[in-house]
């Protein structure tokens, strides 16, 4: 149950920002490789933002794929992996395989993030 001190932070920060209007939405980037559960972060909101402006708020998930960058060429490598398939095995396969350029120098650039990109006040 790692979500609820990241729910918190996330309520936290849509709180200060909303300046304490009421938010009737709430739409958060959540990165495949982030191990952040969605249905986690919905349970817990609902018990942290009562009393809240935000109770009530509906929550909007965009998933962010996870991209590897080539240490050495610098090319972006986007994984595609099914949203019910898991990451882990495309990962290391991915990794495996290397860059087009030859390269296996890869690191993980993108999709581990659990962010707020916008509010709905009012």
């Amino acid at each position: 149950m790692h979500e609820e001190p990241y729910t918190q932070a996330m309520l936290d920060l849509a709180l200060k920002e909303s300046g304490g209007k009421k938010i009737s939405e709430i739409r958060l980037e959540v990165g495949r490789f982030s191990a952040i559960v969605p249905a986690s972060v919905e349970v817990f909101f609902r018990h942290l933002s009562t009393g809240t402006p935000a109770q009530g708020a509906r929550l909007v998930f965009y998933p962010v794929p996870v991209t590897l960058t080539c240490t050495v060429c610098k090319k972006v490598l986007v994984l595609e992996i099914a949203p019910d398939a898991p990451v882990r095995p495309a990962l290391g396969a991915a990794l495996g395989r290397g860059c087009s350029c030859g390269e296996k120098k890869l690191k993980i650039s993108g999709g581990l993030g659990f962010d707020l990109i916008g509010l709905t006040v009012g």
